[in-house]
């Protein structure tokens, strides 16, 4: 057996960021583009800027900085704030998953739970 636990930030009573969103953003820094990184998620651009856009209101500060396409190309980072921001979260989200799990193994040891 295993366990599983689900954290996320929240705002005044709504989800600003989780493993899932996080994930999102990290990987819109990572591939430089909103497009690649909802691929990457099998979601449309559409639903992923969504999905940006509300973590921006909900969090209260830009996180993602876009520039049109053209001869140069389009694109999209994560803001200095919005990076800290994520990086931050996805620490805490790390370490929160780690103690779970340690927490799991030192309760159950080698006795079944049930």
């Amino acid at each position: 057996m295993e366990i599983k636990a689900k954290f996320w930030i929240e705002n005044k009573g709504e989800v600003v960021l989780g493993g899932g969103k996080t994930a999102l953003l990290l990987a819109v820094d990572r591939f430089g583009s909103i497009q690649r990184a909802a691929e990457e998620f099998g979601m449309s651009y559409r639903h992923a800027w969504g999905v940006i856009k509300k973590i921006e209101q909900r969090a209260g500060f830009k996180i993602v900085d876009t520039k049109l396409g053209g001869k140069e190309g389009g694109g999209a980072q994560l803001t200095q704030q919005g990076k800290a921001f994520v990086d931050r979260v996805d620490s805490l989200l790390s370490d929160l998953n780690r103690i779970v799990e340690r927490r799991f193994k030192q309760k159950s040891g080698k006795r079944s739970l049930f």
